[in-house]
């Protein structure tokens, strides 16, 4: 009889706790404030998704549809890559990727059937500043998971916190999305609202500067060299920028090594510069704050590189300048010179 009673509990507990963990399963799938199991249709929802998972997902069921990648943070998401003319791409950034998460994505892809025949890459300080490790624990930058069945699992498990999920509930039950779009566009090409004007007046702004900021460039310079072998090896068409960076934050950068990290960069591999004091980079009404950059600033970077179209002013002010190793040496001088023009002291 005792036995008997046991067993009773025991199926008692389970059904008892199949049921709460379905409870929590269905709550999380349906508020899913990061986006995670709404891959196909994401919902802007007021929380910014997890872009470095859902895009790779949709990207990895919609092989056939696009040939290209334009890899960045999220500064590129405001890059019109419709317009782009040698392929069909899809704008792969995510909120503050950095060359590691690139290299390991286009990993991913290529193991599972979709290798592209034009890879463009938009770097600048969060590429040679972020260590990519603190994603991990960050629920919109958790990284694909690898091909393991407990790779998948840590990473789902991750997102289903009720508590996190119901704070979430809390904000996304008012927001009401201004951004029609949103959906269709994620779908289509990946990009940004391409359509939002800056609104941004620098009323004694500082710099874009995150706390946990460090220079890492040995470590950035072996991710570019990874990824210039796996696109030899696939024959892939591989073009590196950097990012217009607005003046106060670029000016911060290169307080901590930015120029230095540019200067390594073009010993590795040849990159189109827009990073230096312009008429681009000192203009507010070109930026939505001090990190992001207009898409009409976005669509002159692309000019430049895809069509070899740059104003002569500003190619002097170092505005699409194209830097290799030949070259790096004057270039840096250069921006060196503008710093010190501006009385800024950079690091030894």
């Amino acid at each position: 009889m005792k036995n008997n009673g046991f067993g009773k509990f025991v199926l008692k507990f389970g059904i008892f706790a199949v049921i709460v963990l379905g409870f929590f399963i269905v709550i999380n799938t349906t508020i899913d404030p990061y986006n995670i199991f709404h891959y196909e249709y994401p919902r802007n929802n007021g929380i910014e998704a997890n872009k470095n998972f859902i895009k790779t997902r949709y990207l990895l069921n919609h092989k056939d549809e696009f040939d290209s990648l334009l890899f960045g943070s999220s500064r590129a998401g405001f890059t019109d890559v419709e317009a782009l003319p040698d392929g069909k791409y899809y704008n792969l950034c995510s909120s503050e990727a950095v060359p590691y998460e690139h290299v390991r994505l286009l990993k991913i892809l290529i193991k599972h059937g979709f290798v592209p025949k034009n890879v463009t890459v938009m770097m600048d300080d969060i590429s040679c500043f972020v260590d990519p490790s603190i994603h991990d624990q960050m629920l919109y930058r958790i990284p694909y998971p690898d091909d393991t069945i407990s790779s998948w699992f840590d990473f789902y498990v991750k997102y289903c916190d009720i508590l996190t999920t119901w704070e979430a509930y809390r904000e996304v039950k008012d927001y009401v999305p201004e951004d029609g779009d949103y959906t269709e566009r994620f779908r289509r090409s990946g990009s940004e609202r391409l359509t939002v004007p800056s609104s941004f007046h620098d009323e004694n702004e500082v710099g874009y500067w995150a706390d946990y900021y460090e220079l890492r460039t040995d470590a950035v310079m072996a991710d570019i060299r990874e990824l210039k072998q796996i696109c030899a090896e696939y024959d892939i068409n591989l073009r590196i920028m950097t990012n217009p960076l607005y003046f106060k934050t670029y000016q911060r950068d290169i307080e901590n090594g930015y120029i230095d990290f540019l200067y390594a960069l073009a010993g590795e591999v040849d990159y189109w510069n827009f990073s230096s004091f312009s008429d681009i980079t000192l203009n507010e009404q070109n930026y939505y704050e001090t990190s992001h950059f207009i898409p009409a600033v976005s669509d002159m970077m692309m000019d430049a590189v895809y069509n070899g179209k740059v104003d002569q002013g500003l190619w002097n002010q170092g505005f699409g300048v194209k830097v290799s190793a030949d070259n790096r040496d004057e270039f840096i001088y250069f921006l060196k010179y503008q710093a010190q023009e501006r009385g800024i002291t950079l690091p030894e």
